[in-house]
């Protein structure tokens, strides 16, 4: 396997643009917090990330394209595209990097990319528990062990359960795309000290459009009492399911973080199965004008429009794809109002995590990202459930890294959460 090693020099110059060191213009972090983030979406946004005719299915688009429910689900349907039809990986997102190779376990050994080498079948597919899962309750971890030689899944047992679940294994992973690949690498921030770095500079983080961050949540379909061998159609012809390691695993829960205004979009989907997603928009309800009929769900099954149904129709993609549904899309910390504006998934946030979803707010809570000078991770301030606008960094000696969660990774020598710099 190679190491990266080198970037070409235009790469570099647009970071050096991107991260500005020292005497630098107010980030659009700040610049939402001074206008306390109530002002009207169009505010939000530049004209340049309304222009521009649609992509084509597969390709991600770089603005904002109609609404932002649109938007959301061009996102998803291109990065959902399918890329092989029987092996892993079967859709685009499945062949960018997982987070836990962004960040290697000895930064001596040289950060490598398997990202950028060539896909095979014989790739294995590895999923991982949920790191804020396991900082809020230790001892949920869980091992699936491999079946005939294939590598174990470190997994965990959900928190917050159905009832007539009890046992319930969640696994997860998160993909970044090539965007949001390059920029930790070419500003270091794949390892700690080159955070420390940053910090010390007080560099302001800023990720490049279109960066594209998926997680996705999967279901261990024999902890709820099902057979591989024999699956009911309900389960097998309404949800993406794969064979990791000899078991069988449901995609439940999917979240999709892009930056293409001056600020994150948050969206997350699930799909519509009342034995896998018993709970998808009862607390919250779920929004969506552009892909759903009717708009507003507290529950209820929804239909899919004609435009969405014809995107994914243009896009190719399998079947079951036709099955999720789009929960809701955030870009704010607080409502026109100066309410708080809430986003949470039924399975990553609520079963997975055991969070109230009435106190989930992804924008909030990726904004506590950070890193203070001597390597203290911002993973530290993350004591309770925030929502509405964030609190300030404790001093001067902290800088925000642009709402990515992924870099508390970069963590040699302990757990993430759990930082020995």
């Amino acid at each position: 396997m190679k190491s990266f090693a080198v970037l070409s020099a235009a790469f570099l110059l647009a970071l050096s643009l991107t991260v500005v060191r020292n005497q630098r213009k107010t980030s659009s972090f700040e610049a939402s917090m001074q206008t306390n983030n109530s002002q009207a979406l169009e505010n939000l946004i530049n004209k340049d990330d309304l222009s521009g005719t649609p992509p084509g299915p597969c390709s991600p688009p770089d603005r904002i394209i109609g609404t932002l429910e649109e938007t959301a689900w061009r996102l998803w349907v291109a990065s959902t595209c399918p890329v092989n039809q029987s092996v892993y990986p079967y859709v685009t997102w499945e062949n960018w990097i997982e987070q836990a190779q962004m960040y290697p376990p000895n930064p001596a050994n040289v950060l490598q990319i398997p990202a950028s080498l060539a896909k095979s079948s014989s790739t294995p597919h590895l999923l991982h528990a949920s790191p804020l899962a396991l900082a809020i309750n230790p001892g949920i971890g869980a091992i699936v062990p491999g079946l005939l030689g294939a590598a174990d899944q470190n997994c965990n047992t959900a928190k917050a359960p159905p009832d007539n679940q009890k046992n319930l294994i969640i696994c997860e992973e998160v993909r970044l795309n090539g965007s949001t690949q390059d920029y930790i690498t070419g500003t270091t921030m794949w390892n700690r000290n080159g955070q420390k770095q940053l910090a010390a500079s007080q560099a302001d983080i800023q990720f490049p459009k279109p960066s594209i961050e998926v997680k996705a949540d999967w279901i261990q379909l024999s902890s709820i009492g099902f057979d591989c061998a024999n699956l009911p159609p309900s389960l097998s012809q309404s949800m993406h399911i794969e064979t990791v390691s000899g078991h069988c695993f449901a995609l439940v829960g999917i979240h999709l973080l892009s930056k293409l205004i001056n600020q994150w979009i948050w969206a997350t989907f699930e799909p519509q199965n009342l034995t896998t997603n018993p709970f998808r928009c009862k607390v919250l309800g779920c929004t969506d004008s552009f892909g759903s009929r009717p708009a507003r769900t507290n529950g209820t099954f929804t239909a899919l429009t004609p435009q969405l149904q014809g995107l994914m129709n243009d896009a190719k993609l399998a079947p079951e794809w036709k099955n999720y549904h789009l929960d809701g899309v955030q870009i704010r910390f607080v409502d026109s109002n100066n309410k708080p504006t809430l986003l949470g998934n039924s399975i990553i946030e609520g079963e997975n995590v055991g969070m109230n979803l009435k106190q989930s707010s992804c924008i909030s809570c990726h904004a506590l990202s950070s890193i203070k000078k001597d390597g203290t991770d911002g993973i530290t301030l993350l004591t309770s459930f925030p929502v509405g606008e964030p609190e300030p960094l404790p001093s001067s000696d902290w800088i925000r890294r642009d709402f990515v969660w992924s870099a508390s990774l970069a963590c040699p020598g302990g757990s993430f959460q759990n930082c020995n710099p």
